[in-house]
């Protein structure tokens, strides 16, 4: 046998070596630890490192090589890191699986379906969520979504059990900013600025519920308010008030608010609640007619009238 072949042959075996000995520590690296600690929630909080979460899920015996949990996280993700949240370990898990819902968020708690009727407010949503989620902070909730009343959509939701208000609120955002996309082209043709789109179906969303009648309404309300007329509504009292229009007094009417569209014109601060889709764009496709008001009677039918008289005359009909 020549010099070569004892090299070549020394060569493979070195190298097979060497590729069996590497197989074996990724084998080894990546199956769980025996003291696996299934039922463990682990916390990836938000601008944490790879490199500090691999150590930790390795402190915490969720990986049994820091290493292999970090190649994998690069190999997985294009070496986009890795996701915040709040990560459910059930069982034992490879450091492939481990580095894979990291990497992609698959945070594995189960989720709660919860539903936001249309023409919720802030208030209500708070509440709606307090009583699906346990322990959720629907104070803390209430305070921070006031701010974005009429813009979290009313939808059927899928949270986490520790979903934070923020994230909540982020969600429901998201939906809205998602939705609104798809009638976008109505909106800009339309004109008006989405603040004001939003603060009127706020209102046409109580004032209505069908598609034809929420355009007709929309018309005459915004027929009121280019003619510098007030919109004289009822929903704006149940918001800030908590009353509806069968409970309403002349005192309530008499009241100094901004949302009391009787005294005061134009639009209210605003949206007195989450408008649906159908709202929305019944808001910006509004129907025009020859009306000025409007009534719901004791079924739920409107009725439509191009002066104040015929108004009166409709009351005395409908509403007596």
């Amino acid at each position: 046998m020549t010099l070569f072949w004892v090299r070549f042959k020394w060569l493979t075996i070195t190298a097979g070596a060497f590729v069996v000995g590497l197989a074996a520590i990724v084998v080894i690296g990546s199956i769980p630890p025996s003291d696996f600690p299934a039922g463990l929630v682990f916390t990836v909080r938000q601008n944490s490192t790879l490199s500090g979460t691999a150590d930790q899920l390795a402190a915490n015996h969720i990986v049994r090589s820091a290493v292999m949990y970090k190649a994998y996280v690069v190999l997985l993700h294009d070496g986009h890191g890795i996701q915040a949240g709040d990560y459910l370990f059930d069982a034992p898990q490879s450091a492939l699986r481990v580095a894979y819902r990291t990497a992609y968020g698959i945070e594995g708690l189960p989720k709660i379906k919860t539903t936001i009727p249309e023409g919720s407010d802030a208030k209500d949503i708070s509440i709606i969520l307090g009583k699906s989620i346990a322990g959720f902070a629907s104070t803390t909730f209430l305070s921070m979504a006031k701010s974005q009343e009429g813009y979290l959509f009313p939808d059927t939701y899928y949270f986490y059990k520790n979903t934070t208000p923020q994230q909540a609120i982020e969600s429901m955002k998201s939906d809205f900013d998602a939705r609104i996309a798809t009638i976008s082209s109505s909106i800009s043709a339309f004109g008006k600025p989405i603040v004001d789109v939003v603060k009127m179906a706020s209102i046409v969303e109580k004032e209505a519920t069908s598609t034809v009648d929420r355009r007709i309404i929309a018309g005459i309300l915004w027929k009121r308010l280019a003619d510098k007329y007030p919109l004289q509504v009822d929903p704006p009292f149940y918001y800030f008030l908590g009353k509806d229009s069968a409970q309403l007094t002349l005192d309530d009417l008499a009241v100094d608010s901004p949302y009391n569209l009787y005294k005061h014109t134009g639009l209210p601060p605003t949206p007195i609640d989450s408008p649906s889709l159908d709202a929305i764009l019944a808001t910006v496709t509004p129907t025009d007619t020859p009306y000025w008001y409007y009534l719901s009677d004791k079924h739920g039918n409107m009725h439509y009238s191009a002066t104040f008289d015929g108004q009166l005359v409709n009351k005395a009909k409908y509403l007596q």
